[in-house]
């Protein structure tokens, strides 16, 4: 990568993003604040267009596809960076393709085809998309947005961090899944003075990835939160990681995820998906920890609601 995302970049994307999707709300639930033991603000990107925070980075791509003449995009995805860039595409008449792994949600697979995409299946792991999408891209000559790491994409998910900005007076520490890095790294330009803890699953080991000391394994991660299962941060996004003067890693398992997907759907009533309770478990870890995180207030970002529900 040549050129590097910025603060400049989020704002200009911010800007048309902003003119096409509404502000997703802040929720709370008085009964999980008791059970975890904080105010927790709960940023509901579940509620976005196509069912997920995707829809920024989507559009801002889409958006300069079509500045630039371009008639047909491909990208890879576990489902929905795919039903989102298929959505924009559509409403922008550029054609779509979706490379989608092996395992990958039914119904975001159904969900893609609903918004008129084609789908090719690959193996699952990060070599299997990015050497399908590039076959795919030169063979029929179509344009790769990447789901993680474009420039384009990194700074149209920024526009999440700048709304938040908007709607609250101070930024409490955020808690934040984290799989390709897109998202995270977005909301660190957005956000160049927040607390940020990244949550991820086991078997990513991010902190060894963020301080590049052992080579990573290029498969995907086998878990319920199937929006993260790419296990390798992309490049642009750990420059940015690395160089924001507030970041934190929590690895949680299967089952933490699973306890607070539960509670989201019977305390705060919100249907999201597994991934979306990735960042609580994050937070409640934190909180229970034997050295308890020093803050009274988190903000939570439940990213998308996009649920399988054959996965339970």
């Amino acid at each position: 990568i040549t050129e590097m995302a910025s603060l400049d970049g989020v704002k200009t994307a911010n800007e048309f993003i902003r003119s096409q999707l509404k502000p997703t709300p802040i929720m709370t639930s008085s009964a999980i604040d008791e059970i975890v033991g904080c105010k927790i603000l709960f940023k509901s990107e579940h509620l976005q267009k196509t069912g997920s925070f995707k829809a920024r980075g989507a559009l801002h791509n889409i958006k300069l596809m079509k500045e630039r003449g371009k008639k047909g995009v491909v990208t890879h995805s576990s489902g929905n960076h795919g039903q989102a860039l298929a959505w924009a595409a559509r409403n922008n008449g550029i054609d779509c393709t979706v490379v989608i792994p092996e395992g990958a949600s039914q119904a975001k697979v159904d969900a893609i085809v609903s918004y008129g995409a084609r789908v090719i299946r690959c193996k699952n792991s990060t070599d299997g998309r990015v050497n399908t999408c590039n076959s795919l891209a030169e063979s029929e000559g179509l344009d790769i947005i990447d789901p993680h790491q474009t420039i384009e994409t990194i700074e149209g998910q920024g526009s999440l961090g700048l709304e938040i900005k908007e709607q609250l007076t101070s930024i409490p520490p955020l808690f934040i899944a984290i799989g390709g890095g897109g998202m995270a790294a977005g909301i660190a330009l957005a956000l160049p003075h927040s607390t940020i803890y990244l949550v991820e699953t086991e078997g990513k080991n991010l902190t060894q990835q963020l301080d590049e000391s052992e080579e990573v394994e290029q498969s995907g991660l086998n878990t319920i939160a199937d929006g993260i299962r790419t296990r390798v941060l992309g490049d642009e996004n750990r420059r940015i990681l690395k160089e924001h003067r507030d970041i934190r890693v929590i690895t949680v398992s299967e089952d933490e995820i699973r306890d607070s997907l539960s509670l989201i759907w019977t305390r705060l009533k919100q249907h999201v998906e597994p991934t979306a309770a990735v960042p609580l478990a994050g937070l409640r870890k934190a909180r229970n920890s034997s050295s308890p995180l020093p803050f009274n207030e988190a903000l939570v970002i439940l990213c998308g609601g996009n649920v399988d529900t054959s996965f339970t």
